[in-house]
């Protein structure tokens, strides 16, 4: 009779119940969770944690590696906003953020509620805007770089065969240019990835939202202002997120489309730094820079977290 009690459905049941009991005792238990926890955090601590601490440690002196350094306190990050050309790509490192927050959230909200809305074609438009953000950056670079070559790029060409021969520049030599037009090759690489983050978000809203609000009446409009975007916040935050430290971040397409130049006119705090450590072996100064990055991604996710601040978090 036991026997088979224990091979029918009850004796499962039982079972099952045994092991959700223990996995609570487990998740109960701190020392469980911390034997868990450890390994993860270990790696997290050698690779991220005690990198950040020995850089934060290394702005600290004034050293190029090679030779004992020595101990100057804050004279690093006093003699960066005495610097000028450290001071100008800071300026290039907002302008950058703010063209990407422009050009990424407006227009992969729009692309995005396009394509959730099926318009024809849905499937191909989110694939080709998403395609550009897979590729790898220094091709990218490269690419866009023969586009603006001032001989030969097609860029310059596309100009003169439409009649305005008299636009055409040595487009990533003019220091009043070639910040944007690398903004626009950052906008172009990225707004897709930005789209399908957004897309994700809107086709997690519950269809019955919009069912009751036809039902009323509710123009397309009123649907975005009214459910849409209301229902996304918390993404929009992540995504914020993701632009303002991606721009700030940014090394790549400036180091193969300009390296920095013409004349530091397109460095950023990345470039700078690489410069600094590299170039002219100031690595204490070099680390005093990426201290300062450090910080200004922190801000820009407690900045973000309060623009987006949602009714749930208030």
């Amino acid at each position: 009779m036991g026997r088979r009690l224990c091979g029918g459905s009850f004796c499962a049941h039982n079972r099952a119940f045994e092991r959700g009991g223990s996995m609570k005792s487990v998740l109960g238990n701190k020392k469980s969770i911390a034997v868990f926890v450890l390994p993860a955090f270990i790696i997290y601590a050698v690779f991220a944690l005690f990198p950040i601490g020995y850089n934060v440690y290394m702005s600290l002196f004034d050293t190029n590696l090679m030779s004992p350094g020595k101990f100057v306190g804050l004279k690093n990050y006093i003699s960066l906003f005495q610097d000028s050309t450290f001071t100008h790509a800071l300026r290039n490192n907002i302008l950058m953020v703010v063209g990407s927050l422009i050009a990424h959230m407006p227009l992969a909200m729009f692309f995005a509620n396009a394509i959730f809305k099926k318009i024809k074609g849905a499937a191909f438009f989110q694939t080709v805007f998403f395609l550009p953000s897979v590729i790898c950056g220094v091709a990218v670079g490269l690419t866009w770089s023969f586009i603006y070559n001032g001989n030969y790029g097609l860029l310059n060409a596309f100009l003169k065969l439409i009649g305005l021969g008299d636009l055409q520049q040595v487009w990533l030599s003019n220091k009043n240019l070639a910040l944007f037009c690398i903004i626009i090759v950052v906008m172009w690489q990225y707004v897709g990835y930005h789209m399908i983050i957004q897309l994700a978000a809107m086709r997690n809203i519950d269809s019955s939202y919009y069912e009751a609000a036809e039902i009323d009446g509710a123009t397309a409009w009123q649907q975005f202002k009214s459910i849409t975007f209301p229902m996304i916040k918390p993404i929009l935050k992540i995504d914020a997120v993701l632009i303002i430290t991606g721009s700030l971040k940014y090394y790549d397409l400036v180091a193969v489309m300009t390296g920095g130049g013409p004349n530091h006119a397109t460095d950023v705090m990345s470039t700078y730094m690489y410069y600094e450590a590299f170039n002219i072996l100031k690595y204490g100064y070099a680390c005093a820079i990426g201290v300062i990055l450090m910080l200004l991604c922190i801000c820009s996710v407690g900045l973000s977290n309060k623009v987006f601040k949602s009714e749930k978090d208030s």
